[in-house]
């Protein structure tokens, strides 16, 4: 996805590890996503809660040393700060599970037959202010495969400024959702593509090509026209998964300068970051080389011979070497 300054399989457990995979994210200006790095990859829904709750694990009162059982009972029983902590243990260890099945190892942490059917209750017993809770135990219950997940999840997309600040649950949950490409959530993944909200829209739209070609095609080609660059690009690069050019020229201009520059002549405070703008160039030339256009090659000749950022340079050597 294309890089905002506000991602295939990849085994990863935070924000900060994550190599972004197909995507763009841009400088959003007033969005809260300014300083969040969107990423676009396939993995398990457990690692993605990890992505908004990593820093609050940190000096975590229950953690390893409670079972599973018995910090889901924390969330039942315990008083607000336990039920929050005990609830971000939990999730903590479902993604440690997730780890060690995509590692081949043994799970460390054992799920009763319980478990599931007390964490549904648990969900259903929560208070309306309890929004990020709410998002914690239905992206749970969704890798564990149980309907009241989805359910929980569509509650948190329709959440409001007030019950959701920033749209920060918001965007997890549409990010939970959409990396899934299951086509029962396609439409509360495609309703984001028309807010107003740019980060939502650019979440929305990264995550289409993770569903059926029949369903993301249409949707993505119209994103091309969306307003703003990031949006984009992103289609652009969804469509590249799915072998459509249509956004072809999208990439070749996001694979060069003169897109960024232009967008920052508009806006100072847009592609500020260097790392960002290499990241989308690279993105872009990535994109184009999946769709293998005989009548890029001269174009990326051009940039691995005379590019000065070496990254991006180097991703065009690597679409040389590959044709030859």
């Amino acid at each position: 996805m294309a890089d905002n300054d506000p991602s295939e399989e990849a085994q990863v457990s935070s924000a900060s590890d994550m190599t972004p995979e197909g995507g763009v994210d841009a400088d959003v200006g007033d969005s809260p996503y300014r300083n969040l790095l969107v990423p676009l990859i396939l993995v398990p829904a457990m690692i993605v809660v990890i992505l908004l709750l990593v820093p609050l694990l940190m000096g975590t009162l229950y953690g390893k040393e409670a079972s599973m059982d018995e910090n889901l009972q924390r969330v039942l029983q315990g008083g607000a700060n336990e039920r929050t902590q005990a609830a971000f243990a939990l999730v903590e260890q479902l993604a440690e599970n997730n780890r060690a099945l995509l590692m081949e190892e043994e799970v460390p942490w054992e799920v009763t037959d319980e478990l599931q059917q007390n964490m549904a209750s648990a969900l259903d017993g929560l208070d309306a202010e309890e929004a990020q809770l709410q998002y914690v135990l239905a992206s749970a219950l969704l890798y564990l495969g149980d309907p009241a997940g989805l359910e929980g999840l569509r509650a948190i997309l329709a959440l409001g400024e007030d019950a959701d600040p920033g749209a920060e649950l918001r965007f997890q949950a549409l990010l939970s959702l959409g990396i899934r490409g299951e086509d029962r959530s396609f439409k509360d993944v495609a309703n984001f593509l028309s807010s107003e909200d740019t980060g939502l829209r650019t979440v929305a739209v990264g995550c289409l090509r993770f569903f059926s070609k029949e369903l993301a095609q249409p949707s993505l080609r119209e994103a091309l026209g969306d307003n703003d660059l990031s949006v984009r690009l992103n289609a652009a690069i969804g469509l590249s998964w799915l072998g459509d050019p249509a956004g072809a020229s999208i990439l070749r201009d996001g694979a060069g300068m003169e897109l960024y520059e232009a967008e920052r002549d508009r806006d100072s405070a847009r592609y500020a970051r260097k790392d960002i703008v290499r990241d989308n160039r690279v993105k872009a030339i990535e994109a184009l080389v999946r769709l293998q256009r005989p009548e890029d090659l001269a174009f990326l000749e051009a940039i691995s011979a005379n590019e000065e950022d070496l990254e991006v340079r180097e991703a065009a050597l690597r679409v040389i070497k590959t044709s030859e």
